[in-house]
């Protein structure tokens, strides 16, 4: 039987790794491979950051429109985004994947929409690029910009607070199964997850950001929850951290 291959990445300021590998097996449905240094596009032909893409830029940022009566204590705060900056540099596909409260999602969504961009590249081509975006709103009610990176991790406001020196490093990978009606069905892709890693090292709040269906994002779960992890680290003390893992089924 074959198996899936998965690929971790860590959203923020690290590298993308992969799990270990078993020998290809030969089966009706190819050997088994992954390449992360390989650019490879989702089932609707879009990026991810990595070696041979290149981020989108903001070449024109606007700024967040503080909502109208908030009061200080309700105003400090970051709302992420999820979204895909086109070819042609236009933000598509906006989703909240850390919420500060609707009236601030909205004016986060409204800044990365009045912003402009310059497309990502894989080699030297503009293609559409998955990107997040964060903004930061402040108590004492400064000026605000979207920050964009396609290493980010979003996370509950008591992770998202917390910095980090050091991110959370894997010690233990699992691989993620078929399922039968995925497998009869040739569904292949990727399911992208959230998840924290706690200061134990432990996964924690395993989410489904990007679904595939037929038993694949239950799949994808359960093998984040085998995951074991060296924590991030702030000051040379563990604390938790938010990741994204992307968990790639493939059949050869």
């Amino acid at each position: 039987m074959s198996k899936s291959a998965l690929i971790l990445t860590l959203l923020a300021l690290s590298a993308p790794a992969v799990c270990p590998q078993e020998p290809p097996p030969s089966t009706a449905d190819g050997a088994q491979s992954a390449n992360p240094l390989v650019p490879r596009a989702d089932k609707d032909g879009v990026y991810f950051p990595g070696p041979g893409v290149v981020s989108p830029i903001v070449l024109e940022r606007a700024a967040a429109v503080y909502p109208a009566g908030a009061p200080g204590s309700a105003i400090d705060g970051s709302t992420v985004l999820r979204l895909v900056i086109g070819a042609d540099g236009v933000p598509a596909g906006v989703e909240v994947v850390f919420s500060h409260g609707e009236a601030f999602d909205r004016a986060a969504i409204d800044a990365v929409q009045q912003s402009k961009f310059e497309a990502g590249t894989l080699n030297g081509n503009p293609v559409p690029v998955h990107i997040f975006a964060r903004v930061r709103f402040y108590a004492d009610g400064r000026e605000t910009y979207l920050r964009i990176s396609g290493h980010y991790g979003p996370g509950p406001a008591a992770v998202a607070s917390r910095a980090y020196d050091t991110p959370p490093v894997a010690l233990h990978v699992a691989a993620a199964q078929y399922s039968q009606q995925a497998r009869k069905a040739k569904l292949q892709g990727e399911v992208l997850l959230s998840l924290t890693v706690t200061e134990e090292g432990m996964p924690a709040d395993v989410k489904v950001l990007r679904p595939l269906g037929m038993g694949l994002d239950e799949s994808a779960v359960q093998c984040a929850s085998e995951y074991r992890f060296r924590p991030a680290t702030k000051d040379g003390v563990p604390v938790a951290a938010h990741i994204t893992m992307e968990v790639s089924f493939r059949l050869y």
